[in-house]
């Protein structure tokens, strides 16, 4: 009986032991098959939810584009006699052309409004020169040309459309008078490197007054009304917007204070650069608002002989525009004035030179022209 008791005793033990042994292995098996099938959690810099900044496969960076370009604009181009006489310019230039050149969009002012020889050729007061003027510009870079100015109606509404036809003529690009309506309303605007530059020009008045009855496009008179809605319009197409004035008292080489207030008006009405022209001397350059001014060119060719009146000069500035997508940044800077001068040529010829190769018929420098104008030379 003992021994039964016994041999039960140890085989109830045996399976007990066996119960916990198989418990132990299993539960060994289901956490060694637990860490299999765990993952390690993925490293990151950043918490989830302040969103990595990684570029998808499909998304580009937007690129910065640059485009830069120079402007400028010489002053007044008036054939006194004996000039107008001259049967071709090509020396005229010559001695400034290479510099001309290196400008990006160069305007000049014709004063003298190129009628040609089927009006009669005439100098002061009422002056008409011959067309070959035009191209003359254009052969040493002028891009445009200004009529707004005091002597657009010396030989009458003929002496327009005739200037007007021989610009189309040559293909030289004009702007302040103009032939109807229609090409009135045709705003001035050319492309340089990528940059749009939009040109307007005004004048005072005329020497001469014609009855403008349904024909005010023939010349822009400076209206603040009219100027204040053609540069507000323009603006949002171009670029830069340069307007062109004929203004200011004549041989004066300090601004007046009706030139600084339009000035100031122009450049609230959203004007980028100012060039101006009629004093027949040079004036300052200065910054009205926003607005880049050259007041006064002064006189780039022509044959008035007194002091200050015999020399001129090369206005220029750079324009850099840089474009990200649909936005831009216009920066206009860095201005310069290349002076030049007046001389006669062996053949007792105008002709324009830099300054300081002039002869002693001009009495002012380089270094009087940098100080009076106050930028530096190019």
């Amino acid at each position: 009986m003992k021994r039964k008791w016994l041999v039960t005793s140890l085989i109830f033990v045996w399976i007990i032991g066996g119960v916990i042994l198989w418990n132990d292995w299993n539960d060994r098996e289901h956490a060694l098959s637990a860490k299999a099938e765990r993952k390690d959690p993925p490293i990151a810099t950043k918490d989830s939810s302040e969103k990595l900044t990684e570029v998808e496969p499909d998304q580009k960076l937007e690129e910065t584009i640059i485009h830069t370009a120079t402007i400028g604009m010489v002053g007044d181009v008036l054939l006194h006699n004996p000039i107008y006489t001259y049967p071709n310019f090509d020396f005229a230039f010559e001695a400034v052309k290479e510099k001309m050149e290196s400008i990006d969009f160069l305007m000049a002012n014709q004063e003298s409004m190129p009628g040609g020889v089927e009006l009669g050729l005439s100098t002061y007061p009422k002056f008409n020169s011959p067309k070959h003027i035009l191209p003359a510009l254009q052969n040493v870079g002028v891009d445009m040309v200004t009529f707004a100015n005091n002597h657009t109606f010396d030989k009458g509404e003929n002496g327009v459309r005739k200037a007007i036809e021989h610009a189309q003529e040559y293909g030289m690009q004009y702007v302040g008078a103009y032939e109807s309506f229609k090409d009135r309303k045709t705003q001035r605007i050319v492309e340089v490197n990528g940059i749009k530059i939009g040109v307007l020009a005004y004048t005072y008045g005329t020497n001469v007054e014609l009855d403008l009855h349904d024909k005010e496009y023939l010349v822009n008179y400076i209206d603040r009304e009219r100027m204040e809605n053609e540069i507000q319009q323009m603006k949002p197409m171009v670029d830069v917007t340069i307007v062109s004035l004929h203004w200011g008292p004549e041989y004066h080489l300090e601004t007046s204070e009706d030139q600084a207030e339009l000035a100031q008006f122009v450049s609230d009405a959203g004007a980028d650069v100012l060039f101006g022209h009629h004093p027949h001397v040079l004036q300052r350059y200065g910054e009205v608002g926003n607005t880049k001014v050259f007041f006064s060119l002064g006189n780039f060719y022509s044959a008035q002989p007194f002091d200050y009146t015999n020399f001129g000069g090369i206005a220029r500035l750079s324009v850099t525009k840089e474009q990200t997508g649909d936005q831009k940044t216009v920066t206009i800077e860095d201005p310069r004035f290349l002076p030049t001068g007046v001389i006669k040529d062996q053949e007792k010829r105008f002709k324009v030179v830099p300054l300081h190769k002039a002869n002693s018929t001009i009495h002012y420098n380089e270094e009087w022209v940098e100080n009076h104008v106050g930028v530096p030379k190019w």
